[in-house]
Order: structure tokens, then C-alpha cells, then sequence
């Protein structure tokens, strides 16, 4: 009688745990997955996949304007950080560069303001080394119309007068800021 019991238990378990266990959808996995990656190809005929979801240095931030009104804003805003276009995916809306040099400063604020590279002798690396950027970023729809801003920032670092491997940098999150915040007042300037 308990092994009947048993079997029973086991039974009404078994089929409790896998009900619910799939869900329909009419969403394709590749579309379900799509929304936390961009897949880019370079000007050197290289690709760039960014992870949004899992690289995570950036803070989406909602404008105020819709998608096409803010992408026309990524020419000025990098212009005055004196940061030049790699990057120019209009389909996707990703304006950016893949990697650039630089040296002490970043739209005339220390660089050490927006990656932490170590220090050395009581120096910011950030500020003292050749620094490779690479930020990237990207206006997506969201709600009502509007957009939605979200850029991406990594950094190496390279002392010049000495031979050795490269430092990692991490993004203090102060350009990705900078840039929403650029964005977000220029974007929401009325046109003429």
C-alpha cells in the first residue's frame, strides 16, 4: 500500500512540475534575444557585437524625442567631445567609434573623469597613458514614440615610454552621461 502511496506522489509531482514548462509565443527566439545585442561591421571590414544586457557600462536614458530627431543629434554631440565617427549605422541608429586614441582628455574634461585605469606614483594611468576608447551608442523606440539612449564606453591603456601589455580601464559611467545628457538638451532644442 505505501509503494502505491509512493508512486502516486511521484506521479502528481512528476505532472505538477512540467505543466507550464513551455510557453507559446509568436516571437522567434532570434527576435526575443535580439533587443540585448548589435551587431556592427567596422570601417576595417571587422565586426563589433555589443552586449547590452551583459556588458552592462551604460544607464538607458529616455528622451524626450522620437528615434529619427535624436539620431540627428550624434553628429554635434560627439563634435564637441572631439570624438570622430567610426561608426554610422543609420538602419540600426549606433553612432560611435570602435577605438580611438587618446591622450590626457576627452572634450576638454581629464579623461581620468570617465575610465579608471589604475595609478601609478600616485597618477591617474587615465591621465598619463595612450588610452584606446571605444564608445558606442545607440537610440532605440521606446514608449509613446519617443526614444530611448543608451552608450556603451571600454578602454585599454598603454604606457608610451614603456614596453608591457595593456591596462583595462572601467568606465566611471560619467561620459555615458555626459553623452545622454548632451543628447537629451540638444535633442530637445526646437528646430527652425
Amino acid at each position: 500500500m505505501k509503494r502505491i502511496a509512493l508512486i502516486a506522489i511521484v506521479v502528481v509531482l512528476c505532472a505538477c512540475g512540467s505543466s507550464g514548462g513551455t510557453r507559446a509565443t509568436t516571437e522567434s527566439p532570434d527576435m526575443r534575444q535580439s533587443n540585448g545585442f548589435t551587431r556592427l561591421e567596422t570601417p576595417n571590414g571587422g565586426s563589433l557585437i555589443i552586449d547590452w544586457q551583459h556588458e552592462h557600462t551604460y544607464e538607458e536614458t529616455q528622451l524626450l524625442v522620437g528615434v529619427d530627431k535624436a539620431w540627428a543629434a550624434f553628429p554635434t554631440v560627439f563634435g564637441e567631445l572631439g570624438i570622430q565617427p567610426g561608426i554610422v549605422d543609420q538602419k540600426q541608429h549606433v553612432f560611435g567609434n570602435a577605438g580611438f586614441k587618446v591622450r590626457g582628455s576627452i572634450g576638454r574634461q581629464r579623461l581620468s573623469r570617465y575610465v579608471d585605469c589604475g595609478t601609478t606614483a600616485g597618477m591617474s594611468n587615465a591621465d598619463t597613458y595612450d588610452v584606446i576608447v571605444r564608445i558606442v551608442s545607440q537610440v532605440v523606440p521606446a514608449d509613446a514614440g519617443l526614444a530611448s539612449l543608451r552608450t556603451q564606453v571600454e578602454a585599454s591603456a598603454h604606457a608610451s615610454a614603456i614596453s608591457g601589455s595593456n591596462v583595462r580601464c572601467v568606465s566611471t559611467g560619467q561620459l555615458e552621461e555626459r553623452v545622454a545628457h548632451m543628447m537629451s538638451e540638444l535633442a530637445a532644442k526646437p528646430t527652425n
